[in-house]
């Protein structure tokens, strides 16, 4: 069986309080986006609604950001989301950030979530239903 995301598009803009004193897009912002993007993603798949109705919630365990290129007020970037991998209580998440001018990479990241029980605050089993929200598996010939 080979997993197959479901991919998200969102684009971002780059406003006068995301520049810092370089001049440029400070990278504080990008993991803001990280969080509004795959939030984001959730709400459109019905993950957050299940994830509340289950009483659970996606925890942030490791998250790696490369940077590429910088960003510049006004830019126009499209964000770009999909669930990689999912096992039986973690998602590896990944983002790609594109700046839309010249579809040059400004960041990537790939964030490891585990889902965890709210009222118990330990790790949860993804239930298959979570799993289908964002993605779903084929038979490999």
């Amino acid at each position: 069986m080979k997993w197959i995301p479901d991919v998200y598009k969102e684009t971002f803009k780059v406003i006068p309080e995301m520049i810092d004193e370089n001049h440029h897009f400070n990278n504080v912002w990008s993991v803001q986006w990280i969080q509004d993007i795959s939030k984001n993603h959730s709400e459109k798949t019905g993950g957050n609604k299940l994830m509340r109705d289950e009483n659970a919630g996606w925890m942030i365990h490791v998250q790696h950001v490369e940077y590429k290129n910088q960003a510049f007020l006004d830019d126009e970037i499209e964000g770009t989301t999909w669930v990689e991998e999912i096992t039986k209580v973690t998602s590896r998440r990944c983002c790609e950030f594109i700046r839309k001018k010249d579809d040059k990479v400004i960041f990537k990241s790939e964030t490891k979530w585990v889902l965890v029980d709210i009222n118990k605050g330990r790790p949860k089993a993804i239930s298959k239903q979570m799993m289908e929200c964002y993605g779903h598996w084929e038979v490999e010939d």
